[in-house]
């Protein structure tokens, strides 16, 4: 008999150490729980070369791409961002309205990227989606990672020079002249991404987020502009995500219909 009941109680202590909390699943977790995909939209600015001398702005253009990240941790994952879009920059010169310098490009590439979360992305098959628990909905992060993109610009400048002159009589004769130049240029960049960015839960499973990233780029001529200066871009994009296997949790009792029947 007393064999029996130590059989009894350490089957009973096994069955509670499988079952866990409520929120806990005794089964292993399932992969994809931590892929999660989303698509952005937002502004992006070129800094470089072709940028008024003293100022930190340039003209913005739409910005957009597709992404899916693998929460490897609650607090690390990788991203794979792919992007699209167009930019542009702008100098102007002193003394004429038409001595401007201008630049327009487009780029499609794409980056993988680090990122670490000090406020961690939580697993919510594994906690409960209310205020009550111990959980948050909101997630922050910094990254820093690699990529490349295809690029194609152009741009056209104007400047004045001056000439003085000395006629028959000896009088000195100023003369403003314009300067024209152009160029373009179309290959392949390579570029280093960061990002400082924060997502907040909805739903268990849908999140929007928004995203601040620098690009610096190791190619210097993504503005057809070779020079010793090397270029950058930065966007700033909000960011709508669905993560998967998040739509219930782990342990959730079936609802009761009207009739008495589980749903």
């Amino acid at each position: 008999m007393k064999n029996f009941l130590t059989i009894l109680i350490l089957f009973v202590s096994l069955g509670s150490m499988g079952q866990g909390y409520y929120w806990q699943s005794g089964s292993k977790q399932k992969k994809i729980q931590n892929l999660t995909l989303d698509a952005g939209l937002g502004l992006r600015m070129y800094f470089g070369d072709i940028q008024q001398k003293g100022s930190v702005m340039n003209p913005v253009k739409i910005g957009y791409g597709l992404g899916v990240r693998y929460q490897m941790r609650p607090n690390m994952g990788l991203a794979l961002q792919l992007e699209g879009r167009g930019y542009k920059g702008k100098a102007e010169h002193a003394g004429y309205v038409d001595a401007v310098d201008e630049m327009n490009g487009k780029l499609w590439g794409g980056h993988l990227m680090f990122q670490y979360s000090w406020l961690r992305w939580e697993d919510f098959t594994r906690k409960q989606f209310t205020d009550r628990d111990p959980v948050t909905k909101t997630n922050m992060f910094l990254g820093v990672g690699f990529g490349g993109a295809l690029f194609a610009s152009s741009y056209n400048s104007r400047t004045y020079s001056t000439v003085t002159v000395v006629d028959s009589t000896g009088k000195k004769i100023i003369t403003n002249f314009p300067v024209d130049a152009s160029n373009a240029a179309a290959g392949f960049a390579m570029y280093v991404p960061v990002v400082l960015g924060g997502r907040y839960r909805i739903k268990p499973n849908v999140f929007v987020g928004l995203e601040l990233q620098r690009h610096f780029y190791l190619t210097k001529n993504v503005d057809a502009l070779a020079s010793k200066k090397f270029d950058g871009m930065g966007t700033m994009t909000v960011r709508l995500g669905y993560t998967f296997g998040q739509n219930k949790r782990t342990g959730d009792t079936k609802k009761v219909s009207k009739k008495g029947k589980l749903k």
